[in-house]
């Protein structure tokens, strides 16, 4: 198991190599997992942005700093971080798994639970799913209120 001293080693190799080697995306990735699992998030998100500023192709630094802005409660701004992820690769399950914690936290479900199942590999929602989804468009639509 992985403990705040580990993580702390790993942010202490990053600052000591990105001394000497600056432009090094995979270091910046490095180091923004370092600070996010030590909870510093703010600082984690900007050394995501170097690492995505310095290779754009790289599918997990979007996706991870998705994962940082939704614990900084920047729901839209990770919703578009997972979305640039998915440009990469679109099949990448963690992209649509945090988008879809992100769509959740907009109060977006139904795109939501479509993400979700995207991140499980499925094409089409689940049958049942449809079903449920058809109820409650048919209740939101007859109000059976007085």
């Amino acid at each position: 198991m992985t403990n705040d001293k580990t993580y702390k080693e790993q942010l202490t190799k990053c600052d000591r190599s990105l001394q000497t080697n600056p432009a090094n995306s995979q270091l910046w990735y490095d180091r923004g997992d370092a600070l996010a699992n030590l909870g510093h998030y703010e600082e984690a998100l900007a050394s995501f942005d170097k690492a995505t500023e310095l290779q754009p192709q790289n599918c997990a630094a979007w996706v991870f700093r998705g994962v940082v802005l939704i614990h900084l409660q920047r729901y839209k701004e990770a919703l578009n971080s997972c979305n640039q992820a998915l440009e990469i690769k679109p099949n990448d399950s963690e992209a649509w798994t945090f988008r879809g914690a992100a769509l959740s936290k907009l109060g977006r479900q139904q795109e939501a639970y479509l993400s979700y199942e995207k991140a499980m590999g499925r094409k089409e929602p689940s049958p049942w799913r449809t079903k449920v989804w058809k109820f409650f468009d048919f209740f939101n639509k007859h109000s059976f209120q007085s």
